[in-house]
């Protein structure tokens, strides 16, 4: 999206002031907005409750005014119908017109009172007529009627009394005797200002099956049951319907609401669900929000109040500007504090920043920054002076380096002459020895030539093996005219290992090691063997910072091989592994009379600084040599004692080449 791809651009290119404040104003502002919002939302949902709660409360007590007007008209039947007077009234037939006469005046009075003392007091306006049954002997000689007359009837004066005769088949009649003494609610064909209510009387004080004395029927103005509930609207706003049983709007308080038909599918559809249990809901009609509140009554009727959501939010009107309030100052409060703490983080970093940009060549390196105070920014500060300290120090390493690179280039320009006067020397004196006869000058003239030639030579850290054993071979030429042929050397070469590519220089040490430390201190014929062996499959523990371990034997623990006074103790590792391979041994042996081998291979694995007898260059550089250029710890120099045999080792890997 376009506006997401600027907003990151922007952050991209503002600085740290910009990015700190932009984060701490963007956390404080969706804090405070979420939080307060948390809070309205908790307050409404507080207030529709007691709304609701109120509004119950209201309605409990006009669910109560209507059902008192069924109350009403049981009691007034039960009172009409155990009346002794108008029982025998109706049993007893009579011939005389003024006795008939006396007797439905009397039947009327009692009606009338017996109606009005308990009605009167829950209704103002209603009318009713009894029509007598058909097995008593009276019916015969009264009048017949049809509903209509009732509707125009005052509630005082007239006769009440009429024979069944229209009535019995009419719809109404017929479901009021099917009910047996339960209320009959209908309305009356034509006329939609009225709640009709009838009910079979039975006598109870005879306990037979010719107890019945007729149908009651009383129409009571549907605007009494309105004035039953116009003291439950609890706002300004609300709405109450009562609805009847089939689900028609019989009154509300507003008019434009009676007579909608509340049906499944319509916009009040959501009523219907709560019609037999109760309970509130919310709902959408015409526009308007409703938190509906549902009261269910006797005769299949409910009370419905409709709260709008408008009187709601009205109530918590100064809650919702409180916390608006609230709200802004948490954010100016924020933006502010905000600004001071990333001018205060930001401050100390852009100027660390401005320095560092002045920084462009090794002219203005020198620079030193007083740390401002003593925290993270401060430790920042110091090891940039540290970093352009060292900075500095390694500028001028490299300006004495290179002053000495340039000489030792002119040495080694130099020295480019030396060997081939040497050599152009050597063959003269070669010549001359020839002339004159000395041969042995002549052998070790030729040999100090190979080995300065085998020296200076083959540039590359590898060499084969063969030109390394043609290296110790002049070696030892020199030293036996040295030393008068007093030791002699045997060569056990594996023919397979001639080309073989080995480091240079590994071997000759140690011939030179054996000659002065071996064959010169031994009392007679001095004997050394050099053996170049491939030891096949062999199991090799890793271990840094101790001698390996070579066919089972820890070659650093040979102690008891040479005095149980002096005990090697190999370092423990937490790194060793092991691993089965071949490998190249090239032994050096001789019969002098030995030496420390716990010493010498403490000393070439750093665990001894220094040797009692010399000085160790040069088993120690055969040793780092070949550990060096192959980068595992598992190969090198070490050295045993067998059998009046000493022994120096050096292990290589093999592989075989193809």
């Amino acid at each position: 999206m376009r506006w997401a791809s600027g907003w990151r651009s922007w952050l991209e290119r503002t600085g740290i002031r910009g990015k700190i404040a932009v984060l701490f104003i963007g956390v404080i502002t969706l804090t405070a907005v979420l939080s307060n919002g948390i809070l309205y939302v908790v307050f409404t949902g507080i207030m529709r409750e007691q709304l609701l709660e109120d509004q119950q409360n209201i309605m409990l007590q006009s669910r109560n005014n209507i059902q008192n007007v069924e109350t009403s008209i049981d009691q007034a039947t039960y009172y009409f119908s155990t009346d002794k007077t108008i029982a025998d009234i109706l049993n007893q037939p009579t011939a005389d017109d003024i006795e008939r006469y006396r007797n439905l005046n009397i039947m009327n009075q009692q009606f009338i009172k017996y109606l009005d003392v308990p009605l009167s007091s829950v209704v103002n306006a209603y009318s009713a007529l009894f029509f007598v049954s058909d097995t008593s002997p009276v019916a015969q000689t009264l009048p017949t009627t049809s509903l209509q007359l009732l509707g125009g009837l005052s509630d005082s004066g007239g006769n009440r009394f009429f024979s069944p005769q229209l009535a019995a088949g009419e719809e109404w009649f017929k479901r009021t005797v099917e009910l047996q003494g339960t209320l009959n609610i209908f309305y009356a064909d034509g006329d939609q200002e009225h709640v009709y209510v009838a009910k079979q009387v039975r006598n109870p004080l005879i306990m037979n099956s010719n107890n019945e004395m007729g149908v009651v029927v009383i129409a009571i103005d549907k605007n009494e049951f309105g004035r039953q509930i116009e003291n439950s609207q609890l706002t300004s706003g609300t709405r109450l319907l009562l609805a009847d049983q089939s689900n028609r709007v019989l009154y509300s308080n507003d008019r434009s609401w009676t007579g909608v038909q509340i049906t499944d599918g319509g916009q009040l559809a959501p009523l219907l669900e709560y019609a037999d249990v109760g309970g509130s809901t919310d709902l959408d009609y015409n526009h308007t929000s409703y938190i509906a509140d549902v009261y269910p009554l006797k005769w299949g009727w409910n009370l419905v109040a409709l709260i709008p959501y408008s009187d709601v939010t009205e109530r918590l009107s100064i809650i919702r500007y409180l916390i608006a309030g609230i709200t802004g100052l948490v954010i100016v409060v924020g933006v502010v504090l905000t600004l001071i703490v990333s001018n205060s983080i930001a401050r100390p970093v852009i100027k660390l920043a401005n320095v560092m940009k002045k920084i462009k060549d090794e002219s203005n390196i020198d620079v030193f920054i007083e740390p401002p105070e003593q925290n993270e920014v401060g430790v920042l500060y110091r090891q940039f002076n540290n970093l352009m300290q060292r900075i500095n120090g390694l500028v001028d390493d490299v300006v004495r380096s290179g002053e000495r690179e340039k000489q030792a280039e002119m040495k080694a320009l130099q020295a480019q002459i030396n060997p081939h006067f040497i050599y152009n020397t050597l063959d003269s004196v070669n010549w001359l020895a020839l002339s004159r006869g000395e041969d042995d000058i002549a052998t070790m003239v030729s040999s100090l030539a190979a080995i300065l030639r085998y020296s200076i030579r083959e540039p590359g850290e590898k060499v084969p093996l063969e030109q390394e054993i043609d290296h110790v071979r002049n070696y030892v030429s020199i030293q036996q005219m040295r030393y008068g042929n007093n030791f002699d050397v045997q060569y056990d070469i594996n023919s397979q290992l001639y080309r073989y590519p080995v480091p240079k220089f590994i071997i000759q040490p140690l011939i030179e090691n054996a000659i002065q430390h071996g064959t010169e201190r031994h009392s007679g014929q001095g004997h050394i063997v050099l053996r170049a062996q491939i030891i096949e499959g062999t199991q090799i523990e890793r271990s840094y910072g101790k001698a390996p371990v070579i066919d089972g034997i820890d070659i650093s623990d040979l102690s008891q091989q040479v005095s149980l006074q002096h005990p090697v103790t190999p370092p423990i590792s937490d790194d060793a592994s092991s691993h089965t391979m071949s490998c190249i041994r090239l032994i050096v042996e001789d019969n002098g009379p030995g030496g420390d081998i716990v010493t010498l291979n403490q000393y070439l694995n750093d665990q001894q600084e220094v040797l009692p007898s010399s000085d160790g260059i040069g088993i120690r550089n055969v040793h780092q040599r070949i550990r060096l250029h192959d980068n595992d710890e598992r190969y090198g120099l070490h050295f045993e004692y067998e059998n009046g045999v000493m022994k120096s080792i050096i292990t290589l890997p093999y592989e075989e080449r193809r």
